[in-house]
């Protein structure tokens, strides 16, 4: 198994940064095709949440993706700025369902878009949630709806494509697995 890295760099730049992202381009030299370049997106890693309810249905949001321009059910999640996972996990699931969890563990950590962005995702089950506060996001106006859906409503609704975010269906998949382990 290698564990080289069959590109050669012969510079990098920042071609563009905000707080939230960084472009970085890399003058390189590819392993079959020669010179060339390769532009890459560093972000300080992100966050998904699954809120589970006494009665095992998950908590989802509706909300508009300005990349994709479409609304779409996804988890509570969001990037982790200068916190480590866990909080930023604590934080988005305050923030945009208005929900504690009592208790929370980490089940994944996921790269959602391999090929452009070296970001890293951990997944999150929330559990023994206090519905306690109207939620905060900064993007509030954005999500449309906060509803609690059974597991077999979730798999119809990737089905029909009505959820289609690799970060929420990551996260779920995590979650499923992490069900199958306990049984």
């Amino acid at each position: 198994m290698r564990n080289d890295n069959p590109f050669k760099i012969l510079s990098t730049k920042t071609v563009y940064k905000n707080p939230w992202i960084e472009v970085i381009e890399d003058k390189i030299i590819h392993p079959d095709k020669g010179e060339g370049i390769y532009a890459t997106v560093k972000t300080h890693g992100s966050v998904m949440i699954v809120p589970v309810n006494e009665k095992g249905e998950i908590f989802m949001t509706r909300c508009f993706s300005y990349p994709a321009k479409k609304w779409h059910w996804g988890l509570p999640g969001g990037g982790c700025g200068d916190d480590d996972y866990e909080t930023a996990a604590r934080k988005e699931l305050l923030e945009e369902a208005g929900i504690e969890a009592g208790k929370m563990i980490q089940v994944g950590l996921v790269r959602p878009l391999d090929g452009i962005i070296g970001e890293s995702q951990a997944d999150f089950i929330a559990w023994d949630l206090r519905i306690n506060e109207a939620p905060k996001a900064d993007d509030n106006s954005l999500i449309d709806q906060r509803k609690f859906f059974s597991l077999d409503e979730i798999h119809k609704m990737v089905a029909s494509g009505d959820i289609d975010s690799g970060h929420t269906l990551a996260a779920l998949y995590y979650y499923e697995l992490w069900l199958r382990a306990k049984e």
